[in-house]
């Protein structure tokens, strides 16, 4: 291949790449080295000729015999140069222990430079600023300690303050952290709630590790993260039975209601979207995606609340023309739209109002779209959604208000 590296450029790096990590697979470093496995056998194999002992795991890859040490590799001014850029970017950060840590690593890898290199990442320091406005008034100071007991299957004691400035006191297991909008969010399983929850380390007021640990748990990260963009997600009037009952009797315990609801505005983040060929069925989880994994619930401005809406407007029709979808908050005024989210002022309307009860990843939102789908309700096509509360918060049994309008 042309954008393969020389030969033993690349026999270096798979060494470092070996010192690590505990264990990688043939896969994972054809992967990196764009080689095949062909390929990585048989650099394995010069390795181990001439005196480097990596180990074969059968079944699960290769590791470096523990205690073998190379001498340090020096780094590359572009390499040296990106190192210089991240502390740039991390010092931002809210966290306090996370910017000693980083800044304490980094003195430690500048004291390995050579001469021109620290001259030239000294100089490339002072011309790199990174301005960033901070609207959050609270910072963290716990982020490394977190860190630890995630490693460790230790278990926190922490107080912490709601986003509504609720104080609770939580036994956690921490499970795994993500960052956006230089906020840290700790995903972990709440022992008081009996489910995982998530975390903004900066609304911890106190922390404690308290060195009781357990049990690992088999979850990934990325399945939880996709477990939660599933547990809201629904693609509207999209039909998958027939039910031979009507919608009223399928609802004896959620009457329907007609409301009237004043005008309100709503920011959130939109997709256009159609139900033709099965489009919304990958367009509105991808776009719950985003709004979980983004954080943009916290970005939101002037909220009144917590609530997530999820609005089907603007259509071009009825159920079989394109529509938007917003998922967003409903918010006091329409002065401040943060960058990529979207604004929608809603008018005072009619709705027929009804709610559905139970297991959120058993489809029983789109099962309640279905039979709002069959019904005879005398639709407008102006603004329809969902609304995900308090009630909604326990994902096995949740309740989900929904509001259609209507003449």
């Amino acid at each position: 291949m042309p954008n393969d590296k020389p030969r033993l450029v690349r026999l270096t790096e798979i060494t470092t790449l070996l010192q690590s990590k505990s264990i990688i697979t043939a896969a994972q470093i054809a992967e990196k080295f764009n080689v095949s496995i062909r390929t990585v056998y048989r650099d394995i194999r010069t390795l181990q000729d001439s005196g480097i002992p990596v180990l074969t795991e059968e079944g699960k890859g290769y590791s470096m015999m523990k205690g073998f040490k190379l001498p340090p590799v020096m780094f590359t001014e572009n390499e040296a140069n990106a190192l210089i850029t991240a502390e740039k970017l991390i010092i931002q950060n809210n966290d306090a222990s996370f910017i000693k840590e980083y800044q304490n690593a980094i003195t430690k890898i500048k004291s390995v430079l050579k001469s021109k290199q620290k001259e030239k990442t000294e100089f490339l320091s002072e011309r790199i600023q990174v301005r960033q406005q901070k609207s959050e008034l609270f910072y963290s100071n716990y982020l490394i300690k977190i860190q630890a007991a995630i490693a460790n299957f230790t278990i926190l004691d922490i107080n912490y303050l709601s986003l509504e400035n609720k104080k609770s006191k939580r036994l956690i297991e921490p499970f795994a952290l993500y960052t956006t909008n230089n906020n840290w969010i700790l995903v972990a399983f709440c022992r008081y709630r009996k489910d995982f929850r998530a975390f903004r380390i900066d609304r911890i007021l106190n922390l404690i590790v308290t060195y009781e640990t357990f049990t690992q748990h088999k979850i990934t990260l990325e399945e939880y993260l996709k477990q939660c963009s599933k547990k809201y997600t629904t693609t509207p009037d999209k039909p998958l039975t027939h039910p031979d009952t009507s919608f009223a009797e399928n609802n004896k315990t959620n009457i329907m209601e007609n409301k009237t609801l004043s005008a309100f505005n709503i920011i959130g983040i939109a997709v256009k979207t159609t139900n033709e060929n099965m489009k919304a069925a990958s367009d509105i989880p991808a776009l719950w995606q985003k709004f979980m994994e983004e954080g943009i619930l916290h970005k939101i401005p002037n909220k009144i609340n917590e609530e997530i809406y999820s609005m089907y407007t603007d259509y071009e029709g009825d159920f079989t023309k394109p529509y938007t979808t917003i998922i967003g908050c409903k918010v006091a005024h329409l002065k401040e739209i943060p960058k990529g989210m979207v604004a929608k002022k809603i008018e005072s309307s009619n709705y027929s109002f009804s709610t559905t009860k139970g297991d959120l990843s058993k489809g029983v939102v789109i099962n309640h779209w279905n039979k709002i789908w069959q019904s005879n309700l005398k639709r407008t096509y102006t603004a329809d959604f969902e609304i995900y509360g308090e009630k909604a918060s326990n994902p096995q049994d949740a309740e989900v208000a929904f509001y259609i309008s209507i003449l």
